[in-house]
């Protein structure tokens, strides 16, 4: 029987990275281009038609010509009805290759046998990009196809400095670590690397909270539960249903300290982590505006949490002063997923957090002054989003016009017993220009027109041409891949990489300088729901000739002048100008 047990209290300055370290061989990855993911199954061997493309509609699903076919699992065939089925899994963009292009990990949940039911992990999915939308499944040849425990989400860092993005898949189990080993494949490190705690692990961000230019992890754990000590919930209707987690004690999150020499030690409680939350979506990301790193937790029938970094290097929690702990009407509410970004272009990170039926998806304003107003009502979002169970999210700009838009991947966590449907529509809100949105979910694409059990999903530029993709996947139905196809609009790309401070530059903000709006995007880790967007600044509708401000974590402010657009530019620390502005 698994133990769930919550976490309690228990380097040198890095090198500048070496860009250009190459691949030792990529051979096996260009091999068995047509190698089937090891979670799918005869039932899901092929993806269903969408509907034909309209000339208005922003997404096309092209998840049929990609490649990629790939089904979470969460043992529902079983019939235990466990709350454990109901958090689902997440998608991943990171280029872990290292040719330029986003490549797609996909979790694989788990299955659950037996009279005496007992958990097993599925295979996770790894796909290369080749390019002209076309994947190849890499799993065996990368060593990603480890079953490992039943998994939730995953989030890619370079953990290690060493230049090539390492990945983390949470579980109820063990997470396990796996590191980059430059030559195509990975080697899983998590018993030697310290990342050895059991529990019910789901959503997890990167971020270097002491400042020692080292990225530490923060992972949510959500409920005390085992099959063990199930209990029998029922519905309305008197019929057997999956449980709410106020039937079960909350888990305690862990904060994992990166020693730098490739090992971790859990400090949550040194570094001023809180008990409790049911957790389930974190950010890191800089949110207050004093260059240190802040993590927003999004917790599951009880308060939020909002981590603020200080000089000594601990965090503390003041998401009730700063007002996002619980709606407007002073009760918490079922947070999945959330975002962080500059919504209304007043220079500020706002927060956007999706809940459960019957309850708006909340949209707080940062007024600055670590205080928040929530804006549901004035953004035109209040009960758009009430009959339906929002999941996988994204505050971005799909349609280019600079401005962040809104993406809710939607679906039930009861099978039957909810008020509202299993399957639901995703919504999509275009931003108005005045602090409004506009649902134009109807002009989405195919994939908005149909009904779907979305959980996690992962934004990014799939086929670098400047808009934004995204991968969502779904409770025992394969992944979806969206290819954005609203009109193309000149774009910059920008790749931060610190060397004084962590080296995927979590935490930074990056300010346009040179025009005639003022831009600005934030460098952030753990963003949606269990999963890893593209990293990469990606900026529309600039002129030919760009100036930036980046401010470092923990470090200055550069300047990085007469940077072209259509192209992708790696700005590393310590390379701008005015390095000694303050």
């Amino acid at each position: 029987m698994l133990v769930v047990a919550g976490c309690s209290p228990s380097g040198p300055m890095p090198e500048s990275p070496k860009l250009d370290r190459p691949l030792r061989t990529i051979d096996s990855l260009r091999a068995n281009k047509n190698e089937r993911s090891p979670t799918a199954d005869s039932e899901n061997s092929s993806v269903k038609s969408s509907e034909p493309i309209r000339d208005d509609d922003w997404f096309e699903d092209v998840t049929n010509t990609s490649g990629i076919l790939s089904t979470y699992r969460n043992g529902q065939e079983a019939g235990h009805l466990f709350i454990l089925e109901s958090l689902g899994g997440g998608a991943g963009l990171f280029d872990f290759d290292r040719d330029g292009n986003l490549d797609v990990f996909l979790t694989g949940g788990g299955s659950i046998t037996g009279a005496k039911p007992e958990l097993q992990g599925l295979p996770s999915a790894l796909f290369r990009n080749a390019e002209g939308w076309q994947f190849s499944n890499v799993t065996s040849a990368a060593h990603v196809d480890r079953p490992g425990d039943y998994s939730h989400g995953c989030c890619a860092v370079d953990y290690d400095n060493d230049g090539f993005s390492d990945l983390l898949v949470t579980a109820y189990g063990r997470c396990r670590l796996f590191r980059n080993q430059g030559d195509g494949s990975f080697d899983e490190v998590s018993d030697a690397a310290g990342i050895d705690r059991v529990g019910w692990w789901t959503g997890a961000a990167w971020g270097d909270v002491d400042h020692d230019g080292f990225s530490d992890l923060l992972v949510t754990a959500y409920v005390e539960w085992s099959p063990a000590t199930d209990r029998p919930c029922r519905n309305s209707k008197n019929q057997r249903e999956v449980c709410s987690p106020n039937r079960y004690a909350p888990a305690n999150d862990c904060l994992y300290r990166n020693r730098g020499d490739g090992t971790f030690v859990e400090a949550g409680r040194e570094f001023g982590l809180v008990t409790g939350g049911n957790g389930l979506g974190v950010i890191a990301a800089e949110l207050n505006g004093d260059g240190l790193v802040d993590f927003y937790v999004a917790n599951d029938e009880s308060d939020n949490f909002l981590y603020l970094g200080n000089p000594d290097g601990k965090l503390s929690e003041t998401a009730q002063s700063a007002g996002v702990a619980v709606n407007q009407y002073g009760t918490h509410e079922g947070s999945m997923g959330l975002d962080a970004g500059d919504y209304d272009r007043d220079g500020r990170p706002d927060l956007w957090v999706t809940n459960f039926e019957h309850e708006d998806n909340a949209l707080y304003r940062n007024l600055g002054g670590q205080m928040y107003s929530q804006t549901t009502n004035q953004a035109g979002l209040a009960g758009r989003s009430r009959l339906h169970v929002g999941f996988g999210t994204a505050m971005e700009d799909f349609n280019g016009d600079g401005w962040l838009d809104l993406l809710v991947i939607n679906g039930h966590v009861f099978y039957g017993g909810g008020q509202l449907p299993y399957r639901q529509h995703s919504q999509l809100f275009q931003n108005g220009k005045n602090g409004r949105f506009d649902d134009v979910s109807s002009v989405g694409g195919g994939y908005f027109r149909a009904d779907h059990s979305g959980r996690g999903a992962a934004i990014g530029d799939l086929d670098n041409d400047g808009r934004l993709d995204f991968v969502v996947v779904h409770q025992n139905d394969p992944a979806a891949i969206l290819r954005n196809r609203t009109p193309a609009k000149s774009f910059i790309r920008l790749e931060l990489i610190g060397t004084q401070a962590n080296r995927d530059a979590i935490g930074a903000v990056v300010t346009t300088l040179n025009q005639s709006r003022r831009d600005v995007r934030f460098v952030k880790s753990g963003a949606g729901y269990f999963s890893q967007f593209d990293r990469r600044v990606v900026l529309s509708g600039v002129t030919a000739s760009v100036d930036f401000e980046v401010r470092w974590p923990a470090g200055r402010r550069e300047v990085f002048r007469q940077l072209s657009e259509g192209q992708t530019h790696v700005l590393v620390q310590g390379k701008g100008l005015d390095d000694a502005v303050p």
